[in-house]
């Protein structure tokens, strides 16, 4: 049964978590995941909910800013291939996977990649390409299993030397494919029920206006601002993982 209170509650924490993405790139899960399952939904059906909306997102806000061409994907294949084909592979292990461990780890790297980008320290990689495949198969493996999948390529991006319009536009083409990987996996398992596809449906709108307000500050973010939201909400999601196991 469809319940309205759940439209609302559900409707606003995705409209906050959409304002997130529109500035950053990423986040949505930041803040959507733990307030939606305290409030809401359960575990798995969060994790379903937050990936097909992150679907969504990127398509939105990707040809909003004319960003999703046949050039930036064929640059990007190298991290969008793997990530695409382990997002789709690792649902074969949902549900088997004791995920504590891995959000102890990517909680930690969180953290002190916040740090380096707060104290601006000198390691950075410069070959940005040459860990693309090995990053995007990690990311599509955590995408799928613990719904954790931009992780593994933020932190990476995050420890580049990648300018702003250039490290939204690598996150959000990464995700708009491993998210569309995720998806198939959920469709394949039976994992949407038509209760769940109203709810995401019902959310579409909340999303859309949260971005839109998002991408409309962004461009009054220079650089380094905008480096130190990016860092902010790693160590936010950093603190997040790692109280979330306790």
């Amino acid at each position: 049964m469809i319940d309205i209170d759940i439209i609302l509650i559900g409707g606003l924490i995705m409209f906050f978590s959409a304002f997130i993405k529109g500035i950053s790139g990423f986040g949505t899960a930041i803040f959507a995941v733990p307030l939606l399952i305290a409030f809401v939904f359960l575990p798995t059906e969060t994790r379903v909910i937050v990936v097909s909306l992150n679907l969504v997102l990127n398509i939105f806000i990707l040809s909003k800013e004319h960003s999703l061409t046949k050039a930036n994907i064929i640059d990007l294949k190298a991290l969008i291939i793997p990530g695409f084909i382990f997002a789709i592979l690792a649902g074969w292990f949902l549900g088997s996977i004791d995920d504590t461990l891995f959000k102890i780890i990517l909680g930690n790297l969180l953290i002190l990649t916040a740090v380096n980008k707060f104290f601006d320290f000198p390691y950075k990689v410069r070959n940005i390409k040459k860990y693309f495949p090995t990053i995007g198969a990690l990311s599509g493996i955590f995408n799928t299993l613990i719904g954790l999948g931009g992780i593994p390529v933020l932190i990476y991006l995050s420890n580049t030397t990648i300018e702003k319009k250039a490290f939204r536009t690598t996150l959000m083409l990464f995700f708009l494919f491993i998210n569309t990987g995720s998806v198939l996996t959920f469709m394949i398992h039976r994992a949407y029920s038509l209760e769940l596809i109203i709810y995401i449906l019902s959310f579409i709108p909340f999303i859309v206006l949260g971005s839109l307000m998002g991408m409309t500050l962004v461009k009054r973010i220079n650089n380094v601002n905008f480096n130190r939201i990016v860092a902010l909400l790693l160590l936010i999601m950093g603190i997040s993982n790692l109280f979330n196991i306790l």
